[in-house]
């Protein structure tokens, strides 16, 4: 069984972006909010990358994330720029980990090679379900019998595919005893997830052989010693997964909280991709920070003020509305 490494003994929260777009002001709240939370309960700030698949970061978008960050006064005790006892900070730098997750969950006998083509799970999907990672995949090439594979890295291709790897759920329920997954969330509130029939046996290494998200995250949460998160709603899918594999490798679990994401004036949400309202061209026009900061913590119900340190001594988690979050019609600063 594998089991969880020593971390420092303060536990820690963490903003772990993903540098495929410049951050926005929806993130820059995210990053608020959480970093407030972490430093109002004592606990370490952690920066993590998740940049699974580096060749997917366009050029210049890391750096901007750090300069961002660091123009907003968001200073974290561990990260790719300041190291820590519990790196490296950057996933593309710990897919050994990964790989050890991954041999342990097989020697459990949750995962099975699949070599459908995206093409062919929607064509075969569950209808009329489709979960947040996009339809039901139908089990077509999941055995009778759940077994250890062994050597997850010489598994044999099929019409000239390697395969990738996918979570067997109803073998994970079955060996937890669940008919459901459930957990609470300290903003959201209680959660319950039919995961077999409304999310089904999801991708825990991709084709070219990275570890998906679900396993990259709920690793680094537990090895980094990140006993709270907080991050957006659109992620609460993404926790079932994520507690689904500590529990079935008897990991502990941090706490959750999910906070309502930023949509602008007309209730459009915020996206990187879409390039909306992104700090650096805020950072590089002559905008404060300072009032970047005070706009954020004005929309979330904190006191109007930049003074990160007042805004820690008045943080208080219980009070913030787990809805979206609108912005005010421009001109903000």
């Amino acid at each position: 069984m594998l089991t969880a490494p020593d971390v420092p003994a303060r536990g820690a929260g963490r903003f772990a972006p993903t540098p495929t777009g410049r951050l926005h002001l929806g993130n820059a709240r995210t990053a608020l909010l959480d970093w407030l939370a972490a430093r109002s309960a004592g606990l370490r700030t952690v920066l993590r990358v998740e940049d699974l698949d580096p060749r997917a970061i366009p050029d210049g978008i890391l750096e901007g994330q750090y300069a961002d960050l660091d123009w907003l006064g968001l200073t974290y005790d561990e990260g790719p720029n300041v190291g820590g006892p519990v790196g490296p900070y950057r996933q593309s730098e710990r897919s050994d980990q990964y790989a050890a997750v991954l041999r342990a969950l097989d020697g459990l006998g949750l995962l099975y090679p699949c070599w459908c083509s995206r093409r062919e799970v929607r064509k075969a999907a569950r209808a009329p379900h489709a979960s947040d990672e996009g339809p039901v995949y139908a089990g077509t090439c999941k055995p009778a019998r759940a077994a250890p594979l062994g050597d997850l890295d010489r598994l044999p291709q099929k019409r000239g595919r390697d395969p990738a790897l996918r979570f067997d759920v109803a073998s994970a329920f079955a060996r937890l005893g669940l008919d459901a997954l459930t957990y609470a969330d300290r903003l959201a509130g209680p959660q319950r997830f039919d995961m077999i029939t409304r999310m089904g046996d999801f991708v825990v290494r991709r084709v070219d052989g990275i570890a998906a998200y679900q396993i990259a995250c709920s690793w680094d949460d537990v090895a980094m010693g990140c006993t709270r998160v907080v991050r957006g709603a659109d992620l609460i899918a993404s926790t079932a997964r994520q507690l689904l594999i500590l529990r079935a490798l008897e990991l502990p679990e941090p706490t959750y909280a999910h906070v309502g994401l930023v949509v602008d004036h007309a209730g459009r949400r915020l996206a990187k991709r879409d390039g909306d309202i992104a700090l650096t061209e805020l950072r590089e026009g002559g905008v404060a920070p300072s009032a970047v900061i005070r706009l954020l913590a004005r929309i979330s119900g904190l006191p109007d003020t930049a003074d990160l340190g007042a805004l820690v001594d008045a943080f208080d988690l219980k009070t913030l509305d787990p809805g979206e979050v609108k912005l005010p019609p421009p001109p903000w600063f």
